[in-house]
């Protein structure tokens, strides 16, 4: 039964990227037709006028952007389960540290239950996903300086909208309202940029080879991706369907994203479970002599 999903996921996968850039493009497309369409036919009022729904479109499109950088160069590279595995505890962290600052933006502005249920199924998957899937000690996560450099830069960029758009609408906002208002809004910020650490390393390195064929690599690589799938279901999926009630242009952009989400995992997993791939790479890494043998 596994064998025949593996070779479904990698048919699947080989008629889906025979050019590799279709998918993602098409999806960025979608994506940005939306912005643009809800752009020319909603109509704004006064100097500043503000649209909800746009804004909340143009930061659906811009969470996309790293993920498409993502899955482009990951495409090109000759070893993606390797360089995969090497951001999969940045991303991981990243997502456990908004997932962490919405639980206490919730006891602090009483948000609704269910915002509630996502940020702590969120927060305790990547923690369980970080001991058990990762097996990393706690003291790891303050080794990822582009994490914390990243979650710096988007409180620093909250705390000046924050206070910029006060001072624009002639809104006085107390230190404690406006430190509330700072960490809410750099949440939104971390999580658009969720995948910026991934992005960065993948630049930064020429060539990476990782022996795709081990337990721990399968181990890491189905662990993130479990928990992604997993969380961005609650996040897309279930606000698609909660949004479609009133803005079916919302519940498009949600399924783009975890469509996105979706695909860029597939690519990989297919990768790892395919044993006919992992040979051919494990070729390309042995001597000339020996690589006929395997």
């Amino acid at each position: 039964m596994l064998s025949t999903v593996n070779t479904m996921m990698w048919c699947a996968q080989d008629v889906l990227h025979k050019k590799p850039q279709v998918v993602p493009a098409t999806l960025l497309i979608l994506s940005s037709s939306l912005v643009l369409y809800r752009h020319m036919t909603h109509e704004t009022y006064g100097p500043w006028g503000d649209d909800v729904l746009k804004t909340f479109l143009a930061m659906i499109l811009l969470q996309m952007l790293p993920l498409l950088a993502l899955e482009m160069k990951i495409m090109s590279c000759a070893d993606p389960v390797g360089l995969f595995c090497k951001f999969a505890s940045p991303v991981t962290l990243t997502h456990l540290i908004f997932m962490g600052m919405r639980v206490c933006l919730y006891f602090s502005q009483g948000q609704g239950q269910l915002y509630l249920l996502r940020a702590l199924s969120g927060f305790l998957g990547a923690l369980f996903v970080m001991h058990k899937g990762f097996q990393q000690r706690w003291s790891y996560i303050f080794q990822y300086r582009s994490v914390w450099n990243l979650v710096g830069l988007c409180l620093l960029a909250a705390f000046c909208t924050q206070y910029l758009d006060s001072f624009i609408s002639e809104i006085e906002l107390s230190w404690p309202e406006l430190f509330k208002s700072t960490v809410g809004t750099a949440v939104d910020y971390i999580e658009i940029c969720a995948f910026v650490p991934a992005v960065w390393m993948m630049y930064r390195e020429d060539q990476c080879r990782f022996q795709v064929e081990s337990a721990d690599t399968k181990r890491v690589s189905t662990a993130f991706f479990l928990f992604l799938v997993g969380f961005y279901f609650l996040e897309d999926v279930v606000s698609a369907y909660h949004a479609w009630t009133f803005s079916g242009l919302a519940s498009a952009a949600h399924i783009a994203h975890f469509v996105l989400l979706v695909d860029f995992a597939c690519y990989v997993l297919a990768h790892i479970y395919n044993p006919e791939k992992l040979v051919g790479e494990l070729r390309k890494w042995l001597p000339a002599d020996f690589s006929h043998e395997v």
